[in-house]
């Protein structure tokens, strides 16, 4: 026993000594990885989207940009949903590789891959790019979704249960759309995870997606 606290004593003698030269630790400083906002607020969406197309010197589009929406866009007559400065809107932007990829826009309402846009029926397009519309809400990738994991519901341009769409926020702050069936979203929803997250405008925020998404349909 005595042996034991002779020992113990020595070595509470010697700690002092054995952590003199420790480093002080730096004070930890949390930073979350949310997306700097990229800001475009002397232009509208439109306005933006006019600077977003494929090179002329390409001989197929730049899938990251947005030649098939603007088309899209103008041939459903929409050009003033995207351009009004005095709308607070959340808009979810179609690049080119949710129109013209396999099972992509262009397949699911033309039946090729290619398209032409103007080849969609106008009424099942126009209603396809009003459900990537969130109304009357500015959506962040933490304002409203401040829970981890929650399920937010939001009312898209289309109207009733249809137009329902849902963003869930994962702990590393990227954004799921619709998600899993959840009432009211349908068994026939599709869902998708938001590339570009964070772009400011004159008239509302936006989020970029790769693929389209739904409740229902279109």
């Amino acid at each position: 026993m005595f042996s034991h606290l002779k020992y113990f004593f020595v070595l509470v003698l010697f700690l002092p000594l054995i952590g003199c030269d420790l480093e002080v630790q730096k004070p930890f400083e949390f930073v979350p990885e949310v997306k700097t906002f990229a800001t475009f607020e002397n232009q509208t969406v439109w306005e933006w989207l006019q600077t977003q197309k494929s090179p002329s010197s390409l001989t197929t589009v730049d899938q990251y940009k947005f030649d098939f929406l603007i088309e899209a866009i103008e041939y459903t007559g929409l050009v003033d949903e995207f351009n009004r400065k005095t709308d607070r809107r959340t808009f979810l932007l179609l690049n080119n590789n949710a129109f013209d990829d396999a099972n992509k826009i262009l397949q699911t309402l033309t039946g090729k891959v290619t398209g032409p846009v103007r080849a969609a029926d106008k009424t099942r397009l126009t209603n396809l790019l009003k459900y990537h519309i969130i109304d009357k809400e500015y959506i962040t990738q933490i304002d409203p979704l401040f829970v981890f994991g929650a399920d937010y519901f939001f009312q898209t341009m289309n109207e009733g249960d249809n137009g329902k769409i849902l963003l869930r926020r994962a702990d590393r702050y990227d954004i799921s759309v619709n998600p899993a069936t959840v009432f009211p979203l349908s068994t026939a929803r599709r869902g998708t995870v938001v590339r570009t997250h964070n772009l400011r405008y004159a008239n509302g925020i936006a989020h970029v997606l790769n693929d389209y998404t739904r409740n229902v349909a279109f």
